[in-house]
């Protein structure tokens, strides 16, 4: 859209997004459903490496607005969390209203049974610091619950080799075009300590189709690249691959695809799509999926 040419363009956008169609108001729903992942990316670690607690060290694909994620996983008690975007749309505003969200979560008790491995009376004592630091940056705010954010390009993190545990993402990964991500990827290899996990949550649907109620979410198949290109941008960039091309790139990056979880959408609507010729290779089960967690490991 022209918001992605205007200089200061994720400026705009969240100033659109915040006061016209208020997706960027952190409601109780998308903070549980957020929590949700974290329990998830933590119980696939302990699962898959036999393990009591949590990963040394963790990193997060993809900050975003909101710093749930990482936030739970030092919560949850990773002593290392670092979290990297290539954009900057961290707040002290929005990390204060996540971590707000967590110290009613904890109040409540009903953390306690969301974050394995969580201490609640540590929990309590990190937040209430945290929230005490009048004036702190966004930054400033995560070191002090444990997290490190790092702004830069994921495909050369600057981090140690062989530092990493657990890498994670949560509707991230189709916002990345196919060469960026596969670069990303082998960066992740050079990261992984032994016996390394991924976990990661994908949107594979048509993003459009979230908020415009005429189309499904299989609706951007019917478009050839070309014309794609020309609703596509940079603000709500969507890769298109499928759920075997992530899987593809996981493994060509050194990584074993053990679990996937796919959610499918309903044949009817997927019938009703023409088909544009880059997507008539898949097989239908493939096309069908719309949201899939990725499991693997180094």
């Amino acid at each position: 859209g022209a918001i992605s040419l205007l200089p200061g363009r994720h400026h705009f956008n969240s100033l659109l997004q915040q006061r016209v169609t208020g997706s960027l108001v952190l409601s109780k729903a998308t903070f549980d459903a957020k929590v949700s992942h974290c329990r998830h990316h933590l119980e696939r670690f302990r699962r898959v490496r036999d393990a009591d607690g949590p990963p040394a060290a963790a990193l997060e694909l993809g900050t975003g607005w909101y710093p749930i994620v990482p936030v739970g996983l030092a919560l949850a008690g990773a002593p290392e969390v670092t979290s990297i975007d290539v954009t900057a749309l961290l707040e002290a505003e929005r990390v204060r209203r996540t971590l707000d969200m967590y110290a009613a979560a904890l109040a409540s008790g009903r953390l306690a049974g969301q974050l394995p491995g969580l201490d609640p009376t540590r929990a309590k004592r990190t937040i209430a610091t945290a929230r005490e630091r009048v004036g702190a940056t966004a930054e400033e705010l995560l070191a002090t619950v444990g997290v490190r954010a790092l702004l830069g390009d994921a495909r050369a993190s600057g981090l140690p080799a062989g530092s990493i545990e657990l890498f994670v993402s949560n509707n991230t990964l189709e916002h990345i075009a196919p060469d960026a991500l596969a670069e990303i990827l082998a960066e992740f290899g050079r990261l992984s300590a032994p016996g390394a996990v991924m976990d990661h949550f994908v949107d594979i649907s048509d993003h459009y189709a979230h908020f415009d109620r005429s189309i499904t979410e299989f609706n951007y198949l019917r478009y050839p690249p070309a014309v794609w290109r020309f609703f596509n941008n940079s603000l709500q960039y969507q890769n298109r691959l499928r759920a075997s091309d992530y899987r593809r790139l996981m493994e060509r990056a050194g990584f074993t695809v053990i679990a996937e979880e796919p959610a499918r959408g309903a044949p009817e609507q997927l019938a009703r799509i023409r088909l544009a010729r880059a997507f008539r290779g898949y097989g239908r089960a493939d096309l069908l999926v719309l949201r899939s967690w990725f499991t693997a490991v180094a």
